[in-house]
């Protein structure tokens, strides 16, 4: 293909055209807020959380945990009833983040899970969505996010077994 000279003009002003066009759809996409294509929801605030600290039952096995970003209590007897359990789930008042837990499978597939709690604040149980048999393994998965921004400011994981 010959292209000629006349038409040089043409061709450089379509080629400049194509190129502005290219750069404003890159200036555009590269300013969106980046989400991996998934709209973050905020977790709801716990519906049952009640302030102050709770009286638990020595035999739960209710434990503070100390993970350097926040304080929390939690039971590591783990005894399903009625389909949900209770676990005593305490953030300390002085901690500065916000709480919640999940308990897992060994998969990793959510069994149940509270909401967020603030400092100062305790839920006693959990309901579940499906209820594993006495003996089955399970993970209490502690989430701490930063207040209103939702931030993630770490996670803590505790192993533990579902009790009769």
């Amino acid at each position: 293909m010959k292209i000629s000279t006349a038409n040089l003009p043409g061709i450089l002003k379509v080629s400049l055209l194509l190129c502005a066009v290219s750069l404003t759809v890159m200036v555009l996409v590269l300013s969106l807020p980046r989400q991996n294509g998934v709209e973050f929801t905020p977790p709801p605030f716990e519906e049952n959380a009640v302030s102050g600290a709770p009286e638990v039952p020595e035999e739960l096995g209710w434990n503070q945990i100390d993970a350097s970003v926040f304080r929390a209590s939690v039971c590591g007897h783990i005894v399903p009833s009625d389909g949900s359990a209770d676990v005593w789930l305490y953030s300390a008042e002085d901690n500065t983040v916000w709480l919640k837990m999940r308990i897992l499978d060994e998969a990793g597939n959510i069994l149940g899970e509270t909401g967020i709690l603030k400092p100062g604040e305790y839920v006693r149980s959990v309901k579940l969505d499906r209820v594993p048999a006495s003996g089955t393994p399970v993970i209490l998965k502690l989430m701490s996010y930063t207040p209103e921004t939702y931030h993630s400011e770490g996670a803590v994981t505790l192993n533990t077994l579902i009790g009769e």
